[in-house]
């Protein structure tokens, strides 16, 4: 998706885009010169008028001299439109370059719980693409040229020059108190304002548990706390930028007051043309203009800055797998292989040595208690987030290796939280990319959805709203077993994927599973309703971030039942010939508290080599504790 930073010179995405740029700035400051040059128009039009026109009185004189500057202003203007066209295009052109990175990095910005982060990339990009547009970057172009406009005004009289650079230098020196006054406030502000787009962002997602429960009040509360932070912050910077912008303004119309002055004197006392007065009162305006605006716009260039520098450190290359040839198509057997997970935010692991292997076209369950790292697992066989330690491979590559280099298409992922996308119901099965109809009709039909879809207004053309506002829980769980299986993945991991279904559609999941199962799906099933689990050929239960049994759906259930837990293991059997005759039982949640090994010592309840973690056990009792074998 994103073109790749060149890792082997350690500089990011944004370097590199500001480095193809380098060629176009130095013409664009090349052009500058040109345009400050053609800026002394109008003072020597001023000179001359007052040296030879009116000494003169030459008609000739004064329209040969009024027409050559007619030409000069409009080169002048031609230059300056051309300088403002390029910075828009070059800004333009960084948006478009960049987008794709930086969407990039603000994904695994947000996977890495920083989704302040990723918000804040977006328009950090936005403000840059804004920022060349403007006319804060053409006065940067314009400040490195303010001696050429001295340097005139020592032409006409040394004192002159001199107090010119005297008001130069004092005005510099204000811009860089400004930057040192007002950098940590702006920085602070940008932070907070961020901090509270994104906790505005999270009270619309949650309206309706807001409105029904009375929330408002808090959230409202919470936010206006972060618009405090950022409001004070920001006046802090404004009201110390404003301050040194009115100093430095005073101090530029004193200077020009000063040197208008002494340019009156020179004439007095020492005959200088009096046109040196009015041309020396342009000249000083065309030397202090940038500087006093470069003041007044610092805040946007401090912007600009701080986001270059958040987009820098967001993009940052990492070593990543080649993707000069593409992978073969996979099988799709997985294997887990000492897999640890330990939150970004630190603490304990969520999981520890997680070991364990599918063959393709194997279905297998996980169940578990909540707080058992079963959805982090399932995240981590779906390449979501990546293990602390170990790896998840898929026919011996790693599942980071096959995103990296594309192959997307060979995974299917249904989480908890649907996520689905504002826009139509084919864009959102089909992974909102541009995709052949009935490959979009087959994966609806595989759960029972497409008359669903046909009854709709536009079929499947009808827009859904943003996280599928406008279709029911149920219809909304459809759509994303429908965009998972799209396209026939190799591996699919499903969380919970009956949570909301009726008796219908757990059918039609049930005969969907077996559908893609014959065509040598792997699919990896988290569930807490057992029913679905019918369909599996292996069993994994989770507690505590740890594998406390593994092996074939007759094994893990022989181990339950045997025991002593207190849970219905009827839809397990429900497909086996050897246990049709059990019937379902209650659909009360699993008292996962009541798991214990056996009471009778020296027994094995399950068949030999069941694995329950990184080594074999049987349950032999020691004191109430399991003993490895």
């Amino acid at each position: 998706m994103a073109r790749r930073s060149d890792v082997s010179s350690g500089k990011t995405e944004v370097e590199l885009a500001y480095e193809a740029c380098r060629s176009s700035f130095l013409t664009i400051f090349g052009l500058s010169f040109f345009i400050n040059l053609l800026a002394l128009t109008m003072p020597l039009y001023l000179l001359q008028i007052y040296d030879h026109v009116l000494s003169s009185r030459s008609v000739e004189t004064l329209v040969l001299l009024t027409g050559i500057v007619v030409l000069a202003l409009a080169v002048y203007a031609s230059l300056d439109g051309l300088r403002r066209g390029m910075l828009a295009r070059i800004g333009a052109w960084l948006d478009e370059r960049l987008q794709s990175s930086v969407l990039t990095a603000a994904v695994q910005a947000a996977k890495s719980n920083n989704p302040t982060a990723a918000t804040q990339a977006w328009r950090d990009l936005a403000n840059m693409r804004s920022f060349f547009g403007g006319g804060a970057v053409a006065t940067l172009f314009d400040t490195p040229w303010t001696p050429i406009f001295i340097a005139a005004m020592f032409i006409i009289d040394p004192l002159l020059g001199w107090i010119g650079v005297c008001g130069s230098l004092v005005l510099f020196l204000f811009a860089l108190a400004n930057d040192f006054a007002t950098r940590g406030s702006l920085k602070r502000a940008t932070t907070a304002w961020a901090r509270s787009q994104h906790r505005l962002q999270a009270l619309l997602g949650n309206v309706d548990a807001i409105t029904s429960m009375g929330m408002l009040d808090g959230g409202a509360q919470q936010l206006r706390e972060d618009h405090s932070d950022a409001r004070h912050e920001h006046l802090a910077a404004s009201t110390t930028a404003s301050t040194i912008q009115a100093v430095s303004r005073f101090v530029r119309l004193s200077t020009q007051v000063l040197v208008m002055a002494t340019a009156a004197w020179l004439v007095i006392s020492q005959g200088l043309s009096p046109a040196a007065i009015f041309a020396c009162s342009i000249l000083l305006s065309r030397a202090l203009g940038p500087v006093e605006n470069a003041i007044g716009t610092w805040r946007s260039v401090s912007a600009i800055r701080f986001g270059y520098r958040r987009l820098k450190d967001l993009t940052k290359p990492q070593t990543r797998v080649s993707t000069s040839g593409s992978l073969p198509s996979p099988q799709g057997a997985l294997s887990i292989e000492k897999v640890s997970f330990v939150p970004p935010c630190g603490g304990r692991p969520v999981l520890r040595r997680i070991n364990c292997s599918l063959g393709a076209g194997e279905v297998l369950g996980i169940v578990g208690p909540s707080g058992a790292g079963k959805s982090t697992l399932g995240c981590l066989i779906a390449g979501t987030i990546k293990p602390s330690v170990g790896h998840v491979r898929m026919d011996g590559c790693d599942v980071s290796h096959w995103l990296n280099a594309g192959g997307h298409e060979h995974f299917g992922f249904l989480p908890q939280d649907i996520q689905l996308f504002d826009g139509s119901v084919a864009a959102n099965i089909a992974r909102l990319q541009h995709a052949n109809a009935d490959e979009t009709v087959a994966a609806a039909k595989l759960f029972g959805l497409h008359e669903t879809i046909m009854r709709m207004p536009r079929g499947y053309d009808t827009e859904i709203g943003e996280g599928g506002v406008r279709l029911s829980g149920g219809e909304r769980q459809r759509l994303g077993l429908a965009r998972a299986f799209f396209g026939r993945p190799r591996l699919v991991v499903l969380d919970e994927p009956n949570s909301c279904l009726d008796p219908a559609g757990e059918k039609a999941l049930r005969l969907a599973i077996k559908e893609m199962q014959a065509l040598g799906t792997t699919i990896v099933i988290i569930a807490q309703r057992l029913g679905i689990l019918s369909v599996a050929d292996k069993m994994m239960l989770l507690n505590g971030g740890v594998i406390r049994a593994f092996g074939t759906r007759c094994q893990v259930v022989e181990m339950i039942r045997n025991a002593n837990i207190g849970v219905s293991v009827g839809k397990l059997l429900k497909h086996q010939a050897q246990d049709a005759s059990v019937k379902e039982s209650s659909q009360e949640p699993i008292p996962w508290s009541t798991v214990k090994p056996a009471k009778q010592a020296n027994v094995t309840p399950f068949a030999p080599k069941l694995q329950l973690g990184p080594t074999h056990w049987s349950y032999e009792l020691s004191e109430g504790q399991p003993v490895r074998k």
